[in-house]
């Protein structure tokens, strides 16, 4: 006799209360964190162990969960959460995606920028790997790019980006965002610079129209 789940009790649904996720044990022998693209640090990143501290961080922890329980892919729409460091983007970030595969078994993909960019640039003189890279980064229902702005980019690096953003936005593709920095200077927040600096102005506006902005500070 096969043995029951203590979590669902073999009914392979767990209730969250607000919603009801696909239990754990309906995805036995497949890793959530690499099939999501998630990096080790993060693999055990959840909204049950997200620690909010200041106001703006349990805002941001009630407006993820609803964002998760309620995602609909023909929706197109996306979070961009914006604060300084050590507030728990990432975390968040991540706990989305999870929550969004277990609950919808729609696969997300998650992207360090830094990484995606050296990653593609790698791929350059295989045109087939590259081809099939950026298709995921440009198609998949659900994408976080985490750490958006985090260096100086050259020109190629600031095309492939915007090229990724304007495509999403074009064709209603969800996105996460998270960053250090203010989108542009008229937002007078408590981080550094802008990331319209950084990229253009032209993708700070697409940003702004595809994700609703969340400010997360201490």
């Amino acid at each position: 006799m096969a043995e029951i789940c203590p979590i669902c009790g073999g009914t392979g649904f767990v209730d969250k209360g607000r919603t009801v996720e696909i239990c754990s044990c309906r995805f036995q022998g497949r890793d959530i964190s690499k099939y999501l693209h998630i990096p080790p640090r993060f693999a055990d990143a959840e909204f049950e162990n997200y620690k909010p501290v200041s106001p703006s961080q349990r805002e941001a922890l009630s407006v993820c969960m609803s964002y998760a329980y309620s995602f609909d892919p023909a929706e197109g729409k996306g979070l961009t959460l914006l604060g300084p460091p050590h507030m728990g983007k990432t975390h968040l970030a991540v706990s989305i995606l999870k929550s969004v595969y277990r609950q919808k078994e729609i696969r997300g993909l998650f992207f360090d920028t830094k990484d995606m960019l050296f990653k593609l640039k790698s791929l350059m003189e295989d045109n087939e790997k590259y081809t099939k890279l950026m298709n995921f980064l440009l198609k998949t229902p659900l994408l976080a790019l985490d750490d958006l702005g985090s260096e100086r980019l050259s020109d190629w690096q600031r095309e492939i980006i915007t090229h990724i953003i304007s495509y999403r936005y074009n064709h209603m593709k969800s996105t996460i965002i998270t960053t250090n920095y203010a989108l542009r200077k008229t937002d007078e927040k408590e981080v550094a610079q802008t990331l319209e600096e950084r990229l253009s102005e032209a993708v700070v506006s697409r940003i702004h129209q595809m994700n609703t902005i969340l400010y997360i500070i201490p």
